[in-house]
């Protein structure tokens, strides 16, 4: 067994226990029923945790695939990209019965410090990594620009989150977010196919 197949076996234990616990809380959410008064922000951020937890699970896959080694300088981010997962993936949804009459808004808006921060961390690391990349790669000045800005910019309006409880503001970039993740899913390979 390969380094490749190690890294993609740690990373499915972490993965794994990201999507248990998204899939937990969402089943202790949904027995509460009428008792809580919902708001659809909420299970389309754990929508939006998901889709990013299944692009890092192929991604991981076709980069660790064939790999033969790597140094511990470039194995940290992807620790940090998964237990950053991890954390949104347990923020996102609560963990404990609401109380009866409690509203998801007041839960999501309470919670919007610890979530949209783990996001923008998310990003940053994912950005970092990718500029790593780059630099052993050789990019040039404006391949930086062009790879980094979405996810840049993606950032700062995840930090502005934390910092405002306008609705409106929040399903701006929830809906951003949405047709980020599809675009970046459309023709997108799940697998590459084997070397000849």
């Amino acid at each position: 067994m390969g380094v490749g197949e190690y890294l993609i076996i740690f990373a499915a234990i972490l993965i794994g226990l990201s999507v248990a616990d998204l899939a937990l809380s969402l089943h202790r959410l949904m027995r509460q029923g009428r008792a809580i008064r919902w708001d659809p922000i909420v299970p389309v951020t754990a929508f939006i945790v998901l889709c990013l937890i299944l692009n890092i699970w192929w991604g991981l896959y076709r980069g660790f695939s064939e790999l033969e080694q790597i140094q511990f300088i470039e194995f940290l981010p992807v620790v940090f990209t998964l237990l950053t997962l991890f954390l949104l993936a347990a923020a996102v949804l609560p963990d404990e019965k609401l109380e009866q009459g409690s509203s998801l808004r007041e839960y999501y808006l309470a919670n919007r410090v610890q979530f949209w921060g783990l996001f923008a961390f998310y990003l940053a690391i994912v950005t970092a990594s990718g500029f790593y990349d780059g630099w052993r790669e050789g990019w040039e000045a404006m391949e930086y620009f062009q790879r980094g800005i979405a996810n840049i910019v993606w950032m700062f309006l995840c930090i502005g989150l934390i910092f405002t409880k306008r609705m409106a503001a929040h399903w701006g970039v929830v809906i951003v977010s949405l047709v980020a993740i599809a675009l970046s899913w459309f023709n997108a390979p799940l697998a590459m196919p084997a070397a000849a």
